[in-house]
């Protein structure tokens, strides 16, 4: 008989997904025993992070007004001390039936021009804070068009006009409406178009050059108990009383910190990195179908062997920036994030540290999940909400490190004064249950615990290449952009 061999490591600031390996279970005695075969996962478990915000109308510009329709938004849900609770579902409803019901939706809260479908969208950022900061004057509510930047989806370009000193960014957009789960979504792409507060959020964070992220942490003592708890249990065991040690392990790990940095921990932004570390966890422990058949769970790729931590976390992913020779515009292009991977190993303090290694399994699978994030984020709201926070804390830390809006005379003062614009904040995340789900797959007993995501925007722009276009493509089209006609030059939004 072979003893049962597990490790434990907990995740941190950087995002980190646990994986605990269990070596196989061998006969549990001289008698004709079948073996039974199992594998058990530990994991966090999140639900739908519901936005309890208090409506304080003209004061936050009006926000609150809009988003107090979108508790339970699909994704996770919080409640009043900061506990995640109840899982995801999505429910998988008849995509035209949706589609038309999103139609019907968007026209009759969305103005004729906004609900029409565009590839290339513009927004003058510097008219979009005066018409925010108007609205406040008048103390009255945003409407859905400025909350959601008129229906853009993703910023892939950003233009310097230096003669009339603005700054505009650029992408595709439609119509959108809240589909069967309140989340807002576009009418045919069903990605969730881009808030406002995520952008005043991304640039309040970069002009503090702060690095945004979530944590989900197991506590060392908890950590330290569960090691003392596998040390005295260590002996082979059936099937059944395997299951109900992990359950056990689950129970001593108790509830996992949740932490935010960067940005306020009740935001809308914070939501997001929130639950796409959920989603991340529950897609690679097979409880959530990926919904592409290129990524399976995690599962379906481990072998038994070794003793040993995983840890998963997100990343930001660009390709290099295309600007100009005057770099008064800038393209941006790329998957946006990447899943990196780094084994680990837990002492008996519940302690961490880095492996000199990384197993082959647990690499090709963050390759894969890498290679397949942009058709994942197609699918998945969340995960297109989470390149779309990216985008924006990219884009301020590029606006900052290019000096744009002083360029510009851009003092952006409303949207990084924190009293001037209220961002809405909700519950904030404090803590997470463990919870254990088990299936048959193999000899492999593994335990999961942890996840997360990291954006350092200031990193990215300092790392990635600028490369100078080729051609003049990029000069046409900046010029098409800044030749507005003169209706158009107090519009903080045109197609």
């Amino acid at each position: 008989m072979r003893d049962v061999l597990i490790s434990c490591g907990q995740h941190f600031l950087d995002r980190k997904l646990m994986l605990m390996n269990l070596l196989s279970l061998e006969k549990i005695s001289r008698i004709k025993v079948v073996r039974c075969v199992l594998s058990l996962f530990l994991v966090l478990c999140l639900s739908t992070l519901s936005l309890a915000q208090t409506n304080n109308g003209g004061n936050n510009t009006g926000g609150n007004n809009q988003n107090n329709n979108q508790q339970n938004a699909g994704g996770i849900t919080i409640d009043a001390d900061g506990v995640i609770a109840a899982p995801f579902r999505i429910t998988q409803n008849n995509k035209q039936l949706n589609q038309r019901r999103l139609q019907a939706l968007a026209a009759q809260s969305l103005p004729g021009d906004v609900n029409q479908k565009s590839e290339f969208r513009k927004i003058s950022l510097v008219q979009l804070e005066k018409v925010c900061q108007e609205f406040k004057e008048k103390n009255q509510p945003l409407p859905p068009e400025v909350q959601y930047l008129a229906g853009l989806w993703r910023i892939e370009y950003l233009f310097v006009d230096r003669e009339k000193n603005d700054l505009i960014i650029a992408g595709p957009a439609e119509g959108f409406a809240a589909n069967a789960q309140n989340r807002v979504v576009g009418v045919e792409t069903g990605r969730p178009p881009i808030r406002l507060d995520d952008l005043v959020v991304a640039f309040q964070s970069q002009d503090r050059g702060l690095i945004t992220g979530c944590s989900f942490d197991a506590k060392p003592q908890n950590l330290a108990r569960m090691n003392e708890y596998i040390r005295r249990t260590n002996s082979a065991s059936s099937a059944a009383t395997a299951a109900t040690r992990f359950k056990t392990m689950a129970q001593i790990i108790g509830m996992q910190d949740v932490s935010v940095t960067g940005v306020p921990a009740g935001s809308h932004y914070a939501r997001i990195l929130v639950e796409a570390d959920y989603m991340l966890k529950r897609i690679s422990i097979g409880l959530e179908p990926s919904g592409i058949r290129e990524i399976k769970s995690h599962l379906a790729t481990l072998r038994g062997g070794g003793n040993s931590t995983q840890r998963w976390w997100f990343t930001p992913l660009y390709d290099a920036f295309t600007t100009t020779a005057a770099r008064d515009a800038f393209q941006l292009s790329g998957q946006r994030l990447q899943m990196m991977s780094q084994e680990e190993f837990v002492n008996t303090a519940g302690q961490r540290t880095d492996a000199a290694q990384t197993r082959l399994s647990t690499t090709k699978y963050a390759q894969q999940f890498t290679k397949h994030f942009a058709k994942l984020a197609d699918q998945h709201p969340t995960f297109a909400e989470l390149q779309s926070i990216t985008d924006l804390t990219v884009l301020a830390a590029l606006i900052r490190k290019e000096n744009l809006d002083q360029q510009v005379g851009w003092e952006h003062r409303f949207f990084s004064t924190e009293s001037d614009y209220l961002v809405p904040v909700g519950n904030i995340p404090k803590q997470v249950p463990t919870a254990m789900n088990y299936k048959k797959a193999g000899r492999l007993m593994i335990c999961l615990v942890g996840g997360g995501v990291t954006v350092n925007a200031r990193a990215v722009v300092n790392q990635t290449e600028f490369v100078t276009s080729r051609d003049n493509s990029l000069d046409e089209k900046k010029t098409s952009v800044l030749e507005r006609g003169q209706d158009q030059t107090v519009r903080w939004w045109w197609d």
